[in-house]
């Protein structure tokens, strides 16, 4: 119950330990895995190096390969093994029988590159058919802080609910829904710093941001979205296989 006030009083919770290392592991693999595709040559490079390789080639290489993890075996025993989404329905008060899993997908944030950076956002701006939405945010490939490039969050900013936005494309095609913030709000500004196997769930509605990669690797992150259908009036297939904050 702990974890449940923590919540519902400032939008978000860190959860240690939530996942295994084997399991993050496996997932680094699966992207890796795609990453090679059709590129033999690379077989024997590190998930950092392929990254960097791939993105200078084309970076839809790079963002196909982190779309294909939704559909990965590794997703499943993440998700499944872990017991995570037994604790997002303890913490957030969603009905297990409502909650829904929106497909997982993994963001690279490249080093002193914030091209793809997003600014002050909230995730259910994305999804506006969906009143009631949580999002697991955690590292993959290591710890994240400040200098490696993580999140920030405006603790209580979800207490609003949701925002007037700005909307635009930032680099031409890379969507923006950026929430207007309050006057010093801002300055409430926590930046989050987890190790590897944390996660961090967050209210649909906490308003959040990306630290900048300041360090010479990729930081890769796994986004999970996951949806209380408690205040729908139907169910619509497409909607959860389309991951629209990309």
């Amino acid at each position: 119950m702990q974890f449940r006030a923590g919540y519902a009083e400032m939008g978000y919770e860190v959860i240690p330990n939530a996942f295994s290392k084997d399991c993050l592991g496996a997932i680094a693999q699966a992207f890796r895995a795609t990453l090679v595709k059709n590129h033999a040559a690379a077989a024997e490079q590190s998930l950092d190096d392929l990254i960097l390789a791939r993105e200078a080639e084309d970076h839809s290489l790079v963002y196909k390969a982190s779309q294909s993890i939704g559909s990965s075996a590794a997703t499943y025993s993440l998700l499944g093994s872990s017991g995570i989404l037994g604790s997002v329905c303890r913490i957030t008060g969603f009905d297990p029988a409502e909650l829904h899993v929106m497909p997982m997908y993994l963001i690279v944030q490249l080093p002193g590159n914030q091209r793809f950076d997003y600014g002050w956002h909230q995730d259910g701006a994305y999804y506006e058919w969906c009143e009631e939405m949580a999002a697991l945010w955690f590292p993959v490939n290591r710890a994240v802080s400040e200098e490696s490039g993580t999140i920030s969050v405006i603790p209580q900013s979800h207490t609003e609910g949701r925002r007037a936005v700005d909307t635009y494309f930032r680099d031409g095609s890379f969507p923006q829904i950026d929430a207007r913030l309050g006057e010093q709000e801002a300055a409430r500004e926590r930046v989050l710093e987890l190790q590897l196997g944390d996660c961090c769930i967050m209210d649909g509605n906490m308003i959040h941001r990306s630290v900048a990669n300041r360090s010479p690797i990729p930081r890769v992150a796994g986004v999970v979205r996951l949806a209380h259908l408690a205040k729908l009036s139907s169910y619509e297939r497409d909607r959860f296989y389309c991951v629209t904050k990309s």
